[in-house]
């Protein structure tokens, strides 16, 4: 099961890797494509030598965001030092800048001859100059604000795109590895719960036929016949998937056919189970506590005792009610059991509020009733 849930947990987070890098490469490839584009469809040409200076504009960017992504990301800001995260951030951001103006300050008497630089070449009525090798820059006399503003703002905005989607997969992958483990400590209990039944189950009934051996050998042997067809159903039927609801019956009826070889005539056992039960399936052993204490605490030799038990399907609801006699010697061990509160943690971990279960006393009757979906 370990083995399982962590096989599910890399998968998940292998997906999420591969959409993240899927799409951090689809918007580097598109932003490095749309200068082509745009020139192909403005002028039915490419002008390579702008191209290349478009596309080395964007290696700062490039720089900022894999220094971020790669480096401050995982080790500065998830490893909780925001302050220390944002420091770092504005010294890359700030050296790339620096680097980047002394790289395009070198770059044109490298690119561009004399007579290039010279001339240049003007629109009418603008104010900016555009060189055949560089693109379109700012003139020192137009009034606008430095080229350098551009990339520290594309560079601010790169960094927070960047660092928010890196936290929100962060955040989505601590919230499935939550659900995760919630799932699993949901899992241990009910198996914790559902465990506690067999050994609760097999004292209480291995008592019944010791009660049985001192004066009825012969059905002693019979009742442990009968705790073999039980015990057997307890061993390879209760698993953590629900079982088919006619087999939960056929144990039902084997536990009440064993509990009336132990008691007299005088104690009326009472078994309404439905004839042609719907192909449906429950949780194992979701009943048996509560039948337990019927038998367990409900029962007298020195006083009239009862036990009705009726199973019943109404539209998409089965209940199950149990009524028992109470006496006043049993009353006060009643309510030590643990049968009631694990049935209990069982249903709420296993439908939420989507349950009825209800235990009651009037006039010497005791009234448990569980209601589930199906």
């Amino acid at each position: 099961m370990y083995l399982s849930i962590m096989n599910k947990k890399i998968l998940n987070k292998k997906a999420s890797r591969f959409f993240e890098t899927t799409f951090i490469f689809l918007f580097w490839i598109l932003l490095f494509i749309l200068p082509l584009f745009y020139q192909w469809i403005n002028s039915h040409a490419i002008r390579w030598n702008v191209l290349f200076n478009v596309w080395i504009d964007y290696l700062p960017l490039l720089t900022i965001f894999c220094v971020n992504r790669f480096v401050l990301t995982p080790l500065l800001l998830f490893k909780n030092k925001k302050f220390l995260y944002l420091l770092s951030v504005i010294i890359v951001i700030g050296l790339t800048v620096i680097g980047s103006i002394s790289f395009r300050e070198e770059l044109p008497s490298q690119s561009i001859n004399p007579q290039q630089k010279r001339v240049g070449l003007q629109f009418p009525n603008s104010t900016k100059t555009v060189h055949p090798q560089r693109g379109f820059e700012p003139r020192a006399d137009d009034g606008t604000y430095p080229p350098y503003v551009n990339l520290i703002l594309l560079s601010i905005l790169l960094v927070g795109f960047d660092t928010g989607m890196k936290t929100s997969v962060k955040w989505a992958e601590i919230q499935q590895q939550k659900a995760e483990v919630e799932k699993e400590n949901i899992k241990n209990e009910l198996a914790f719960l559902r465990n506690q039944v067999s050994p609760h189950f097999l004292m209480n009934t291995l008592n019944n036929i010791h009660a049985l051996v001192d004066f009825d050998t012969k059905e002693a042997k019979r009742s442990i016949g009968k705790l073999s067809v039980l015990m057997r159903h307890l061993l390879y039927e209760s698993s953590d998937k629900p079982i088919p609801l006619t087999k939960e019956i056929k144990f039902i009826e084997s536990y009440v056919e064993l509990m009336k070889l132990r008691f007299h005539e005088d104690v009326k056992i009472q078994l309404n189970l439905p004839e042609n039960p719907p192909k449906i399936s429950i949780p194992t052993l979701l009943f048996t506590n509560i039948l337990e204490n019927a038998f367990k605490y409900g029962i007298s030799y020195e006083q009239n005792s009862f036990v009705d038990i009726n199973l019943s399907i109404h539209e998409n609801e089965l209940q199950f009610t149990i009524q028992n006699s109470v006496h006043e010697k049993l009353k006060s061990v009643e309510k030590s059991g643990i049968g009631i509160k694990n049935t209990e943690k069982r249903l709420r971990l296993l439908y939420n509020d989507a349950y009825v279960f209800t235990y009651t006393e009037h006039e010497n009757i005791y009234i448990a009733t569980i209601k589930i979906p199906i």
